[in-house]
């Protein structure tokens, strides 16, 4: 802020004092301004506000004690200090009458530079430290109103906020409550005017612990997670809050403040013990399915055994009897029992998986993917088939049989479904990816229509005849269960009459997951 530089008012109707005035008061750091009548004096009290005024006494028209009696009249000026300068009345009778008009002084001229000028200093810096503490209060009263409203603002915010809020100070007063609070717990300010009576209601026996954790927030220099606790209401319902807390400004007497602020996660949290209870059931339920899947299908193909003998007594005994119908109609039995044979087969191999623990050490997958190339050894010499496989592939823990069973029925389906007027090219690729291995099985056989990339994966869901080509409609759906089994995806790229890419992605665990 600018220093004040202070005006001084000089009333006298000879130009020869006024100049002598100005020469006096010039070494003073002040604004000088002349009149050189009573009615121009007036008006420059209603342009100027003046530290001082300097009035001659005897002028024409108005003299000096009227204008100063008019000045005192006038709040703009009242408090203007008035010396008067005189040469002809220094008796008692007129200094009386000036100081009756609120004069402060009475000077006879000639006057004396020394004199005038340190009586003019003096009121010249009482007119300064006055406007000085005029501006520090009315910049303290601005402040005050600024506090005041953001107290407000504060306190209306907190009140008004969604989520449960309370303000308190280190001698355990509640200063604050929000109306979420109010509303969740059945507790008002009243209920709890400190946070002793808070956390004896909300508590129980836990109430001097928490107590002695909140005494301990008054000495945090920043915010502070306090984790869930359990809260218990008026009602005597159990409620659990997620807590944390921020010191604010100080109280003006210097207490020290937290506010706590709350997140109310039961429901959350009812939720989570719903759903762990559902997913302990659908855990118990597909166990229970796996298990049944697997006797069943393995007691299945007893039936058939006996079927298949018996069939094929029938014909060793009685063929040379039977009619070619009859012989026609064996054969279909037999052949209806092969591939109910395969189909328990692959259900069993399906509900297989998942049932062995995995390894404590990494496996090679470039092993999985050489047991699965033998094993399909006569069906890619028969086809024609090249493959291109990579020369090494990573290493990871899992199960080595169902990686063989993965890598062997992708390039067998690749085989399979191959185009008539080509021989199968088959490549395998295996790339890194941010937490994650990306494998890739490209043919370049008949392909899939779009409207079939997620029927593929469904159980015994078939694209074409068995006339067209074997199979029980597992295979993919096994691939499936096996990727999803180590919380990967897979999913499959084609265009029809140029080929398949049958994707999966196996995630790595990060460093110390």
């Amino acid at each position: 802020m600018s220093a004040i530089r202070p005006k001084i008012l000089i009333v006298d109707d000879t130009p020869a004092n006024l100049l002598a005035l100005r020469k006096i008061l010039n070494k003073l750091d002040v604004e000088v301004i002349e009149a050189a009548s009573g009615n121009d004096a007036l008006i420059h009290c209603l342009e100027h506000d003046f530290a001082l005024a300097l009035l001659d006494v005897n002028m024409p028209g108005m003299d000096g004690y009227e204008l100063a009696g008019l000045m005192h009249d006038e709040p703009r000026t009242a408090q203007v200090p008035i010396i008067f300068l005189t040469a002809a009345y220094s008796d008692e009778i007129h200094r009386r009458k000036g100081y009756d008009v609120g004069a402060v002084e009475y000077i006879q001229k000639p006057v004396d530079d020394f004199i005038l000028r340190s009586k003019a200093r003096v009121f010249l810096e009482l007119y300064v430290s006055r406007r000085a503490l005029e501006a520090e209060l009315a910049r303290t009263t601005a402040m005050t109103q600024v506090l005041r409203e953001s107290e407000a603002r504060l306190r209306h915010a907190v009140s008004e906020a969604p989520i449960p809020i309370m303000i308190h100070a280190e001698d355990g007063t509640v200063v604050l409550l929000s109306r979420v609070w109010t509303e969740l717990t059945g507790y008002g300010a009243s209920d709890i005017p400190t946070v002793g009576d808070w956390t004896a209601r909300a508590y129980g026996d836990k109430g001097p612990e928490i107590a002695r954790r909140i005494k301990s927030l008054y000495t945090m220099d920043g915010p502070r997670a306090e984790g869930e606790h359990e809260v218990i209401t008026a009602d005597g319902s159990v409620r659990v809050w997620d807590f944390r807390s921020a010191p604010i400004e100080k109280l003006p007497d210097g207490r020290r403040l937290v506010i706590s602020m709350a997140v109310d996660v039961t429901e959350r949290h009812r939720v989570q013990e719903e759903l762990a209870g559902k997913t302990s059931e659908l855990e118990r339920s597909n166990a229970d399915l796996e298990q049944f899947a697997y006797v069943a299908s393995h007691d299945l193909r007893e039936p058939l055994r006996m079927v298949n003998s018996f069939l094929g007594l029938l014909d060793k005994k009685f063929g040379p009897e039977l009619s070619d119908e009859a012989h026609e109609y064996i054969g279909f039995a037999r052949d209806g029992a092969k591939r109910m044979d395969s189909l328990i087969l692959d259900l069993l191999e399906y509900s297989r998986i998942g049932r062995n623990a995995l390894p404590d050490q990494a496996v090679d997958l470039g092993l999985a993917l050489a047991t699965a190339q033998s094993n399909l050894t006569v069906a890619i010499e028969e086809s024609g088939a090249t493959l291109n496989l990579p020369e090494t592939l990573p290493s990871l823990c899992v199960d080595m049989g169902e990686f063989v069973r993965l890598f062997q029925n992708l390039i067998g389906n690749a085989i399979k479904y191959r185009s008539p007027d080509r021989a199968p090219v088959i490549s395998v690729t295996a790339t890194p990816r941010p937490n994650a291995w990306e494998f890739r099985i490209a043919d370049n056989g008949i392909g899939i229509e779009s409207q079939y990339y997620d029927r593929v994966f469904q159980i015994f869901q078939r694209l074409h005849s068995r006339a067209e080509t074997a199979g029980t409609g597992i295979g993919l759906a096994v691939c499936k269960r096996v990727v999803n089994r180590y919380r990967g995806r897979i999913w499959v790229e084609s265009v029809p009459g140029e080929g398949s890419t049958f994707c999966f992605t196996l995630p790595v665990p990060k460093p110390g997951g």
